[in-house]
């Protein structure tokens, strides 16, 4: 191992270059996330679901507070998720919002949460290629901000879909970095938080895939690990079974060919 001084001070004048690209990085991605969002009185972008997603969030705390967890869902009875068959598909998301729910307008804070999940979704993409130092960081980040219209205001809904980025970031980490055991836990969260954990279950077939392919065997732990924690995370749920048929109505929505809009 080499330990020269110089070598050392290279290192750490590396790590400082990395640290400053971050921040700055965070800071453009901030910057542009809240400029979105708040160009707007309403909860960005069109959409209504943000106002439901906020208003559950303090439901679920008052229910908490009250003891009375989880709290009655009322509405929609001529939907899939009527009274008697309500199934909270976000509830990890709906607590991570529970803070932003102690504002006292609650248009506010979902507006205050989707700026910060948003910006930390994309941050986290950014950190992924600051991490392995990707050349031309400039351009990726350019890249990432402008790809796609729908893609910044899908973020900037109030909605769910941030953490499935960041949970996918952590594990294309974990398992560069061939640490397969805590994607039990991110899994579980994962599926406790967002629907689309079918994602991180795909990844870890895809990782296998490759991996077989490149050094000739079978890698089974990301796969062994992801579904176990998937599996955790629908039935220690205080939904379960019900949200089991939820699941299977989404994947029938996504999957068969119909005039609905994937």
């Amino acid at each position: 191992m080499i330990t020269s001084p110089r070598f050392s001070k290279l290192l750490k004048s590396e790590s400082a270059l990395a640290a400053v690209q971050l921040c700055a990085g965070a800071i453009a991605i901030a910057l542009i996330f809240w400029w979105l969002q708040f160009s707007t009185s309403a909860i960005c972008c069109g959409d209504f679901d943000g106002y439901y997603h906020i208003k559950w969030s303090r439901l679920l705390w008052e229910s908490l507070r009250n003891k009375n967890f989880p709290p009655q869902f009322t509405w929609l009875p001529f939907t899939t998720l009527d009274p008697k068959h309500y199934v909270d598909h976000h509830l990890l998301f709906h607590f991570f919002q529970v803070p932003f729910t102690w504002f006292g307008d609650l248009r506010m804070g979902a507006k205050v949460s989707a700026t910060i999940f948003a910006s930390a979704a994309v941050i986290s993409c950014y950190w992924l290629l600051v991490r392995y130092r990707i050349r031309y960081l400039l351009i990726w980040l350019i890249a990432l901000l402008a790809c796609s219209a729908p893609f910044l205001y899908r973020l900037n809904m109030s909605k769910a879909p941030p953490f499935a980025i960041i949970y996918l970031i952590i594990a294309i980490h974990l398992l560069f970095s061939k640490k397969y055991w805590p994607l039990l836990p991110l899994s579980f969260i994962f599926a406790l938080t967002y629907d689309m954990f079918v994602l991180l279950i795909l990844g870890s077939f895809i990782w296998t895939a490759v991996i077989g392919w490149t050094e000739h065997r079978l890698e089974w732990r990301p796969i062994a690990w992801v579904l176990l924690g998937s599996t955790a995370g629908l039935v220690i749920n205080p939904y379960f079974p019900t949200n089991l048929h939820l699941f299977y109505e989404h994947l029938k929505i996504k999957l068969t060919p119909s005039d609905f809009a994937t």
